[in-house]
């Protein structure tokens, strides 16, 4: 299926007209989102959003941003986390390497807070800013193969701590210095825990969550309207809600199933009592049908969904999902009504 061009797709707020004046905004985006995230008041409106990774860096990373930002409708503008992977490090062979890596200060992640500090001025009045933050495993993982990784962990967790503590430290830099920049809250990434690789839940404690919460709880001090993603990227978890439903965040971007079973948005909905994010497979309709398969999938979504729920996907989308797809499920969840 071919996909519409981003210029040709406008935005999809809803809007109040005025005799003898233009359509305006009925209200803006970031109060709508502020709406669902406060668990104090029903909400009138389900906001929306699908993430797709661009590629790019500098002005043209802003540009795809806005474009996709506006030509989609969705409901807050995330900024993707593709400027700052951590090099390959031939030099970790064994646990007690992982003390070798560095603590990166807020210089070497100039390229992402460059592309933060544009989008704050661009869109910020219009909608809320939110940066994703990598998890420490990711990044350990981008130094060096996932399998090795789990490998040292199994070894020797506490000298690959050495290192993890040091991308978390480095992370936080990072972390403060979009605080100060003015980002709205952050797209927080877990990942780590899954069936194939730390499944067992001490060790899963130890080197991996541990750091998450100590990067993510700052993360949420300093910028609250963060949402809490629940990765499964690489692979699914067990035990689920005993390894995550801790874990800070204003809203939860959920998997689709966990413990071996389908995870229903209003079971997601209890264990959290948080704003629930999800629902749409990424793989399915919205990416594979036509516009009106992805309107209908997302009803069928809306249906089941709890009160407080921001419609996405279970992760990012393909790059080749149609905008016209991902426009059709956001027009059908700003249209819903129960």
């Amino acid at each position: 299926m071919k996909s519409a061009s981003l210029a040709s797709l406008g935005s999809v707020l809803p809007v109040k007209a005025v005799r003898g004046q233009a359509a305006r905004p009925v209200r803006s985006k970031r109060d709508l989102m502020q709406a669902v995230l406060d668990l104090s008041t029903p909400p009138s409106y389900i906001p929306a959003g699908f993430f797709m990774h661009f590629g790019l860096r500098g002005d043209a990373a802003v540009k795809a941003h806005l474009d996709y930002f506006h030509a989609t409708g969705m409901d807050f503008v995330k900024i993707q986390y593709d400027e700052q992977p951590l090099p390959p490090n031939n030099e970790i062979k064994t646990p007690a390497d992982w003390a070798r890596l560095p603590v990166l200060g807020e210089g070497w992640f100039e390229p992402s807070l460059y592309l933060l500090r544009r989008l704050i001025e661009e869109a910020k009045s219009e909608a809320l800013i939110i940066q994703t933050v990598y998890s420490p495993i990711q990044l350990a993982t981008q130094a060096v193969p996932s399998a090795l990784f789990v490998q040292h962990v199994k070894q020797d967790a506490e000298l690959v701590c050495r290192g993890i503590e040091n991308i978390t430290l480095s992370l936080l830099n990072f972390v403060h210095a979009a605080a100060r920049l003015g980002v709205d809250g952050f797209y927080m990434c877990s990942q780590g825990g899954e069936t194939n690789r730390i499944d067992d839940l001490a060790l899963f404690d130890r080197a991996i969550k541990t750091y998450d919460m100590l990067l993510y709880k700052e993360a949420s001090r300093v910028a609250p309207s963060s949402i809490m993603h629940l990765c499964d990227y690489e692979g699914s978890y067990d035990k689920f809600a005993e390894r995550f439903n801790d874990y800070p965040g204003q809203a939860v971007n959920v998997p689709l199933s966990a413990d071996a079973r389908p995870l229903s948005l209003k079971e997601a909905s209890n264990l959290f009592k948080r704003p629930i994010m999800g629902g749409i497979d990424r793989h399915g309709i919205v990416t594979t049908g036509t516009p009106e398969q992805a309107k209908q999938a997302t009803l069928a979504v809306l249906k089941e969904a709890p009160a407080h729920f921001i419609l996405g996907a279970d992760c990012t989308v393909n790059a080749k999902t149609p905008l016209e797809n991902l426009r059709a499920a956001i027009r059908t969840a700003h249209e819903y009504r129960n």
